[in-house]
């Protein structure tokens, strides 16, 4: 199981919902940018930048990688010309249809190929054109092989979820995961991971992962247990019924674990005790007639009953194996309330 996730298929990744449930799930999360742009990040968006800047997300840079995939080039080509022939596609035909920009440097050997099959043509020295459907497979190709290189090791990851069924592709040693096992996921995901309301702070959420990123491990075995055991369903209604019993039992333990969490941390601070003092108890130890003394010996146990109820105990401790803990905490931190 992996750790980390590799976004594609743009350079920048979007300020959405979905960014946000993907950087609290995932340890890491990379983008496919080329040296090019990482040299000149001014060209990025502006969200991109930031995310980068308080390190929620790293640059993977294709030409400090792909050499190292002997069979890049061959085994895209041989996909693209079987593709080609499945469509009878001719290059007059093939030069109609619409196209996107990809950078150079993603394509490596490639782009001789598709100019001569009038699958692509160069935009400028740094760009090409390619054909709209060929452009989809080879960014999933390209996520897909970089994310299989142990240096880089992520599952690749999108908002788009017309490329979700290319996600069988790349000659890596790892084996791909089933496109409803992705939906699987992002389905849990959106039903049970808040994300934070309103203008969003970056530097809350690097916060989060660093107080609660350990239990992180923990959650990701459950949902891509569950995720893995759904895709092998082949009606498309009994995987729906299964994302709905698993979200509905997992929504029944977050809200068993708030209500722990809620009385171990949240709601008990010091406030909440001294007030009591003032109410009527009285301390035999400690004369009325001094006030002051009377005051001390009051702060004293407040003090003392907050630490003994807010201490890390092995209540605490059993709180925090707890897989769904991570959500508990994020719905705490993040959520004013949940459907």
């Amino acid at each position: 199981m992996r750790n980390n996730a590799l976004y594609f298929p743009y350079v920048s990744i979007p300020d959405t919902a979905w960014t946000m449930r993907t950087l609290l799930y995932w340890d890491k999360v990379s983008a496919i940018v080329p040296l090019e742009l990482a040299y000149r990040p001014e060209e990025l968006d502006v969200f991109m930048r930031e995310l980068l800047d308080v390190g929620l997300v790293n640059t993977v840079i294709p030409a400090q990688y792909l050499w190292r995939l002997e069979q890049f080039d061959t085994a895209f080509v041989k996909l693209v010309e079987a593709r080609l022939r499945t469509f009878h596609y001719s290059p007059e035909k093939i030069k109609a249809r619409p196209r996107v920009r990809i950078h150079i440097e993603k394509l490596q050997g490639i782009p001789e190929f598709l100019v001569r099959s009038g699958a692509a043509e160069r935009l400028d020295d740094s760009w090409y054109m390619v054909e709209a459907s060929i452009a989809k497979l080879f960014m999933a190709y390209l996520a897909v092989c970089l994310g299989g290189l142990e240096e880089v090791d992520a599952a690749p990851v999108t908002n788009r979820w017309e490329y979700t069924s290319l996600l069988g592709l790349g000659r890596t040693q790892r084996r791909p995961q089933r496109p409803a096992h992705q939906d699987a996921r992002h389905e849990i995901l959106d039903c049970l991971l808040p994300v934070p309301e309103g203008e969003v702070n970056l530097a809350a959420i690097v916060k989060f992962k660093e107080q609660y990123g350990d239990l992180l491990p923990a959650l990701r075995r459950v949902i891509e247990v569950r995720s893995a055991e759904i895709a092998l369903l082949q009606d498309a209604e009994d995987r729906a019924d299964a994302i709905s019993d698993f979200v509905k039992q997992s929504k029944l333990q977050i809200d068993e674990l708030s209500d722990a969490m809620r009385f171990n941390w949240k709601k008990l601070t010091f406030g909440a005790l001294f007030p009591l003092a003032a109410n009527g108890i009285q301390w035999a130890t400690t004369s009325p007639d001094s006030p002051a003394l009377w005051a001390g010996t009051a702060l004293s146990f407040a003090s003392a009953a907050y630490t003994a109820l807010t201490s890390p105990g092995e209540n605490s401790a059993s709180l925090r194996k707890e897989p769904l803990a991570y959500i508990a905490h994020a719905h705490r931190r993040f959520a004013t309330k949940r459907d």
